[in-house]
């Protein structure tokens, strides 16, 4: 049995923890779906292979950047704690923020491992929501590039004339 102290103070800190890292969450995303939005019509209009790569890297490495934000939360608080150098509590909140492993923590602070696995099984599914929505539009305006474009054009005319039926 794992021993555990000061549950309520845990309880505590793990909540505000994972509060400020939603709230964390919240600004960066609507930021990044701001700045998505200044590129989207652009893209939409002249789609390239290259814009609308370039524009879901950007989602993912705004997002990347994001969940690494919130790891340095995490492991600045591991830090507070004191028993651990700056390099090992970033590495044992990752292993906590991404359910790989719970964080070495001292016993009267052994739940916050509990609340970042929970903090960022939901922040993940938060990112994997937006890189869907992202994905959604970037596939509607790869079809409508592909129909603009003559070279698809003309090799869907040729697929359509070689089916049978058609």
């Amino acid at each position: 049995m794992i021993y555990v102290e000061h549950e309520g103070r845990q309880l505590l800190v793990g909540a505000a923890l994972m509060l400020v890292t939603a709230t964390m969450q919240t600004f960066g995303v609507v930021g990044l779906e701001e700045s998505v939005a200044r590129v989207r019509e652009r893209v939409a209009q002249r789609a390239t292979a290259a814009r609308m790569l370039a524009v879901l890297l950007g989602v993912i490495i705004s997002l990347f950047v994001l969940h690494l934000l919130e790891i340095f939360l995490w492991a600045g608080f591991y830090l507070h704690l004191g028993d651990m150098q700056s390099f090992s509590a970033i590495y044992e909140s990752a292993l906590g923020f991404t359910t790989m492993d719970s964080p070495d923590l001292p016993p009267a602070w052994v739940f916050l491992g509990a609340a970042e696995g929970i903090t960022g099984v939901l922040m993940f599914a938060w990112s994997t929501g937006v890189m869907f929505n992202h994905m959604a539009w970037i596939i509607q305006a790869r079809e409508k590039y592909r129909r603009r474009h003559p070279w698809f054009a003309a090799k869907d005319q040729k697929i359509a004339r070689e089916e049978p039926g058609a």
